[in-house]
């Protein structure tokens, strides 16, 4: 195990930025994702305005993440510190299961969108459908962006339970591997 002055290996700056960058996205998205909901739907324009604002940042979600995946196939993250086998299986589905799931999330949330009939806008700019109006898929791709939702604030809350060991129990340097403004 390293001892609290012995530096972690670290991840790319690419790989921290775009950590940060979705991390403080999907800080924003979330909470909107359920205040919106709470929008009257009369009159329809104010509802239909921050629909649009949640769906365009989740196919920016979604396309970060794609670059993510591109990147990490290429880049490998760097070793864990020596800890327990368990906890190192732990950290690594975790970590694929947040990549899982904040593809899949945002990728049934624009396909809900497709099958509602109505137009999917990207920051104002109406994307080309290409899906029939299917109330029974809408339906279906509803739920799994619910289920999603939740399961991906579990899988935050245990990264973060992660984190916390690191720092409080373990006074290790796992964190710094992804802080940004740290020295290479």
């Amino acid at each position: 195990m390293l001892s609290p002055m012995q530096a972690a290996p670290r991840y790319t700056r690419f790989a921290v930025a775009m950590h940060w960058i979705v991390a403080a996205i999907v800080l924003v998205q979330y909470p909107l994702g359920w205040l919106m909901q709470q929008i009257p739907k009369q009159p329809p324009g104010p509802r239909a305005e921050v629909f649009n604002l949640h769906k365009s940042i989740g196919l920016t979600i979604l396309a970060l993440m794609i670059a993510r995946i591109f990147w990490r196939i290429g880049h490998p993250p760097p070793a864990l510190p020596e800890m327990p086998r368990w906890q190192a299986r732990a950290a690594r589905a975790t970590h694929l299961l947040l990549y899982v799931l904040l593809v899949v999330h945002p990728l049934a949330g624009y396909l809900g969108s497709e099958f509602s009939g109505y137009p999917v806008k990207y920051f104002g700019f109406i994307l080309p459908g290409w899906a029939p109006r299917s109330l029974p898929l809408k339906d279906f791709l509803s739920q799994v962006h619910l289920v999603t939702s939740w399961l991906i604030a579990a899988a935050v809350a245990l990264h973060l339970a992660g984190v916390a060991k690191h720092v409080i129990v373990d006074r290790d340097q796992v964190l710094a591997r992804m802080l940004p403004f740290q020295r290479h």
